[in-house]
């Protein structure tokens, strides 16, 4: 399909963006063109449904549902019985990714089929893709949660938005498709250069776009060449972030280029939690799902003390995540009537770096911002245990050594330790293959 669509004219390009698009809306929000548009649905939203207090009740709904439809959870039955309170929680094994892989396929319900639900397959960032199900009813539920999200940040979805998704959709041709009916449009993330930013910035501008949505490192980058060229895009009123970390220094960035607060979310592609910022950290919708912090023994650890998340989802019924060890790391700050609030999500486990002498580290958005201004994308390379970083960037020019004084002076006086440098101008990373720039890639 990828090369038939490669091959149309860009007109064409377009209508089949448009097409589909409108499809994924009806699938997602129920949203139908002109009888029921984006905007009425976005105007019909209720923010106090955006939590409830039914938390336990559905976690034993998934229970029962999972030990009578789905094969992994019904050869285990014995270990996922009904709970009276959440602490009960602690009784049901730890789902560990490896064993989600390893059995893949028994944990996608019987019940689901092409017409009832949807298939997912994550973009194998961290190994082996996972493949499921996700149930159209609960598809639309999440969604229409994260619409509230943004309803309740004062943020209209339906609003000219431009996404800049993974996917290489503008291999010939514009650097965008545009979808006609809703006024939304999808740019390429692969062509943010010099020669071409005036292209992007055009389209924004003719547009009149107000939401910009995409992973923190892309929308980081088109400023940095936007104000490389001394220009700026007054109608957006918003930005949306996801997927990666939003570093503290991106946040920073965005927010004073554009003079508006940055709205990132997150949520995973087999259906786990959702959370949204506020200004009193992120906060969890318990509809969608819950989760709890622990150590690594899988105690739970104390508010306020950083913890790995169990997730169990409620939007995921048919491919089932029970304490589901999903990798990331967060800080809960309180958990009130299943109302959870988290101070930070901080990165995956093999993103923490580990010194010589045993120290743990992860706060790489502290000394990142100290990079030459010149520099459009960067990512740090790093062997666990060793003194030696490699600063790979894309900038217009070769940045002498001595600029970076200014960050080799803050992240050796946060490790208390000297490191060897190395710097190497590159003209593009291999991302994933959704367009993903880790900012810190670690090695054993």
């Amino acid at each position: 399909m990828r090369k038939i669509y490669s091959r149309l004219p860009l007109g064409l390009q377009n209508l089949a963006l448009t097409l589909i698009n409108t499809y994924k809306y009806y699938q997602k929000y129920g949203a139908i063109p002109l009888f029921k548009p984006l905007k009425g649905i976005v105007k019909g939203l209720d923010i106090n449904a955006f939590n409830d207090d039914l938390t336990l009740t559905r976690i034993n709904n998934l229970i029962k549902y999972a030990t009578n439809n789905v094969p992994y959870y019904i050869k285990n039955r014995a270990d996922y019985q009904t709970i009276k309170t959440l602490n009960d929680l602690e009784k049901i094994p730890v789902l560990k990714k490896g064993t989600l892989k390893e059995h893949n396929k028994d944990f996608i319900s019987r019940e689901a089929n092409r017409f009832n639900s949807y298939s997912f397959k994550t973009s194998g960032s961290t190994g082996t893709p996972i493949f499921g199900a996700i149930k159209n009813s609960e598809l639309k539920m999440r969604s229409l949660m994260f619409l509230t999200s943004l309803k309740i940040a004062g943020i209209n979805y339906s609003r000219p938005l431009a996404r800049f998704p993974g996917a290489d959709l503008a291999r010939n041709g514009k650097v965008y498709r545009r979808d006609f009916i809703n006024g939304h449009m999808l740019f390429s993330i692969y062509h943010l250069s010099d020669d071409k930013i005036l292209e992007y910035f055009r389209a924004l501008n003719d547009y009149k776009i107000e939401i910009l949505e995409g992973y923190p490192s892309t929308l980081v980058s088109l400023v940095r060449l936007f104000k490389a060229k001394n220009l700026k895009l007054p109608n957006v009123k918003n930005i949306l972030t996801t997927a990666e970390k939003l570093l503290d220094h991106h946040r920073q960035e965005l927010e004073e280029f554009f003079g508006i607060k940055v709205f990132d979310f997150y949520g995973s592609s087999e259906g786990s939690v959702y959370m949204f910022s506020t200004g009193e950290g992120y906060l969890n919708c318990n509809r969608v799902g819950y989760f709890e912090c622990v150590d690594e023994n899988f105690a739970q650890v104390k508010i306020n003390e950083v913890g790995k998340m169990l997730v169990t989802s409620f939007s995921s019924s048919f491919t089932p995540l029970i304490r589901y060890d999903i990798g990331d790391y967060a800080t809960i700050i309180s958990n009130e009537d299943d109302i959870i609030r988290v101070s930070e999500i901080q990165g995956r486990q093999e993103e923490i770096f580990i010194t010589p002498e045993g120290k743990a580290f992860g706060r790489f958005s502290l000394v990142l911002k100290y990079l030459p201004s010149e520099i459009v994308e960067s990512q740090l390379v790093l062997k666990q245990r060793t003194n030696k970083i490699k600063v790979e960037y894309i900038s217009d020019r070769e940045v002498n050594n001595i600029e970076f004084k200014e960050f080799e002076d803050r992240i050796n006086s946060l490790l208390h330790m000297s490191f060897v440098f190395e710097y190497k101008r590159i003209l593009k990373f291999d991302k994933s293959n959704r367009g993903k720039l880790s900012a810190v890639k670690l090695f054993a």
